[in-house]
């Protein structure tokens, strides 16, 4: 993980615990730039929502990284492989194969 480039500028989220910094902007480069922006206000809005729900003050770090990371982990797993085309629609998936035995059965009337 030390051999990945860490120099490309990469807007970072207000609110966050800085020994994820790096994971942070991994996780970003995986994005589109026109995604990054609003999932960088979306992580610092979810980072501060639990930080201030958190009633236990040393419990607080904890549970706002926890949740921010959560979703931004979710969010880059689901969106990165959609924006490079490696999902692709149902349809599709069922035409491609070696035979036809996977498309469903036709009624015979």
């Amino acid at each position: 993980m030390d051999s990945f480039d860490y120099h490309v500028n990469v807007l970072m989220p207000a609110n966050f615990f800085r020994d994820d910094e790096k994971w942070i902007r991994e996780m970003l480069l995986q994005l589109d730039p026109s995604t990054r922006g609003k999932i960088t206000v979306r992580y610092a809005e979810v980072y501060q929502a639990a930080w201030d729900e958190e009633p236990i003050s040393y419990r607080k770090d904890n549970t706002a990284r926890r949740a921010a990371n959560i979703r931004l982990r979710e969010f880059v797993r689901k969106y990165a492989a959609f924006s490079q085309g490696y999902v692709t629609t149902p349809t599709e998936l069922l035409k491609t194969g070696t035979s036809q035995n996977n498309l469903p059965k036709q009624a015979v009337a």
